[in-house]
């Protein structure tokens, strides 16, 4: 069930209409208005809910739901009584039919009286600022962009229309694009780890680059992105990045990648397009990861990796050999025991 306290009232429409505008075949009669959106165990006669989990489908056979989005092949699991919407990959359809049912965020033009905006910044058109936000010298902010609590936008930054940046952020030294997400507690811009140890004590190399972020990038809670020493830290357009990352300087992230929570990259590696690093992935310094590359959770990339490639393990390595690998591990142990 979803509180409309938290996120408002869904728009009142029917099955068929929603079948409609999201591209669904509808399988089975009868219609009905949509009352709410549950999982397939607790969902009800008048609401949707969708199978997208083969570990689900127990439920999806038994459900109450009035209506149901899945795949093609299992039109044959939904109960009698219950309508299939089918679409090709049911939780990008669960998608589709959330963005028609769910009201559009909206907010208001207006610049707290709290805020500390400096004079010579440059705010755009329907903006908002809250609480105790801090913008300062020669920063540039474009229309319809909203900027929670707490946030400090050092000088000189220059955030791209349509961006949400949420509450107690901090962002330095930085040019993000337009319609990124920054979620709470980020931390953009920070000098990166430019310490050499001596025989003597420590030497800080000052870290001069910027951060460069493109269109539509999606940034985690507590995220961390370094600015470069020299050349910049940037990522690329329509890259998702999820909570407690740690994103070191002078990195490079290309176009649609995923990182997923707790991955950490060392300084000056390049990620190609389409990467994927699952949690917990650490990436050594000064490495190479090729388009489309995949790296399984918890690996431990020391050396390039080409593109489309999938590795895993620590330190990581083609997939194949990692599961045999932890297969002949496995059978090692299993015979030292049985001895």
């Amino acid at each position: 069930m979803i509180d409309k306290n938290f996120f408002g009232e869904l728009k009142k429409i029917k099955v068929s209409e929603l079948a409609v505008i999201c591209g669904f075949k509808k399988v089975g009669d009868g219609d009905f208005q949509i009352e709410g959106v549950s999982t397939l165990k607790h969902a009800t006669r008048n609401e949707l809910s969708f199978f997208g989990n083969k570990k689900y489908i127990a439920d999806l056979r038994t459900t109450k739901a009035g209506a149901v989005i899945v795949p093609e092949a299992n039109v044959a699991d939904v109960p009698s009584g219950t309508i299939a919407l089918v679409f090709p990959h049911a939780i990008i359809g669960h998608a589709k039919a959330l963005n028609v049912l769910c009201p559009k965020e909206t907010h208001l033009a207006h610049i707290c009286a709290t805020a500390n905006v400096h004079k010579t910044a440059k705010i755009g058109a329907d903006c908002y600022i809250a609480d105790n936000v801090f913008i300062g010298e020669n920063v540039e902010i474009g229309d319809d962009v909203v900027i929670g609590n707490n946030t400090v936008i050092e000088a000189n930054c220059k955030i791209g229309s349509g961006s949400r940046i949420r509450n107690n952020v901090s962002i330095s030294h930085s040019i993000i694009g337009k319609n990124a997400i920054i979620n709470c507690g980020a931390r953009i811009g920070e000098s990166g780890f430019g310490i050499i140890p001596t025989g003597s004590g420590m030497v800080y190399v000052k870290q001069l680059g910027r951060v460069i972020i493109g269109d539509r990038v999606r940034i985690g809670s507590n995220t961390t992105i370094d600015r470069g020493s020299i050349e910049d830290t940037i990522i690329g357009n329509d890259t998702i990045i999820d909570n407690l990352v740690q994103i070191a300087h002078n990195v490079h992230i290309g176009e649609r990648c995923i990182i997923v929570s707790q991955v950490g990259i060392a300084g000056s590696t390049k990620l190609g397009n389409d990467v994927v690093l699952a949690g917990q992935v650490g990436v050594a310094g000064h490495v190479e990861i090729g388009d489309g590359a995949i790296a399984a959770a918890k690996s431990g990339i020391a050396s390039d990796i080409a593109s489309k490639q999938i590795v895993g393990g620590i330190p990581a390595v083609d997939a194949n050999l990692w599961r045999r690998q932890a297969a002949f591990l496995k059978m090692s142990v299993t015979r030292k025991k049985q001895k």
